[in-house]
């Protein structure tokens, strides 16, 4: 009897220190992108506005999403599928030393951030349960946000983010809100950051286009 009150006990404790040990997050919205590393074609496509997440430690980083985004001909739903691949969707600065959703190591600075989806073959298999991803480059390398990059090309310019033969992902899920300015916790302990732009059909309609990016954890592949 004394032995399962200890354990229980022990249990309870240990899941107090994990609580108390796991880091709070929040968002705050800030001024226009001013990295000298962004060249001036991608920050005229920002919005004028970005947002900076940090943790009880000090900032984690900091995002301007493109001011709009266009959707492929025949999408009217807001969603990833509107998206072309290479097509470029913002720019994120780190303040710190990170990860990717591969677990590669991710070094503090700036990176664009273009849409991709992860090949459908055997050696991405369980990797994630959709296919939705933004690539990151290095921003001094990136600088023509009008281009729809090819997916070798944009391969190419990620693996340089890295520095391995891996390009260098984050991975999207979908969307839990409207777009509110949050981070939130999905099982396994990844942090998804959701914030939100315009998106612009072929026929010139814009409506709220709302994106939730895992900044925090990798993929079980």
């Amino acid at each position: 009897m004394i032995c399962r009150w200890f354990v229980s006990l022990s249990l309870t404790l240990l899941f107090a220190v994990c609580l108390a040990a796991a880091p709070t997050y929040k968002v705050e919205k800030i001024g226009a992108c001013s990295s000298p590393d962004v060249s001036d074609a991608v920050k005229a496509t920002l919005l004028p506005e970005g947002f900076r997440v940090s943790e009880d430690e000090g900032p984690v980083c900091e995002v301007w999403l493109r001011k709009v985004l266009p959707m492929q001909p025949g999408s009217s739903a807001p969603d990833y599928a509107a998206l072309k691949p290479g097509e470029f969707v913002g720019v994120i600065l780190f303040s710190k030393d990170m990860g990717d959703y591969r677990g590669q190591p991710l070094k503090a600075g700036t990176y664009t951030m273009r849409y991709q989806t992860m090949p459908a073959d055997g050696n991405h298999m369980g990797v994630s349960p959709t296919q939705d991803y933004v690539l990151l480059a290095p921003a001094g390398a990136d600088k023509d946000p009008s281009i729809t990059m090819e997916y070798k090309a944009l391969l190419d310019l990620s693996r340089k983010a890295s520095g391995t033969n891996h390009p260098t992902p984050l991975y999207l899920v979908a969307p839990a809100s409207a777009g509110d300015a949050v981070v939130r916790e999905e099982e396994g302990g990844h942090r998804v950051l959701e914030i939100k732009t315009r998106g612009q059909s072929a026929g010139g309609e814009e409506v709220d286009f709302p994106l939730a990016l895992v900044l925090i954890g990798k993929g079980e592949g």
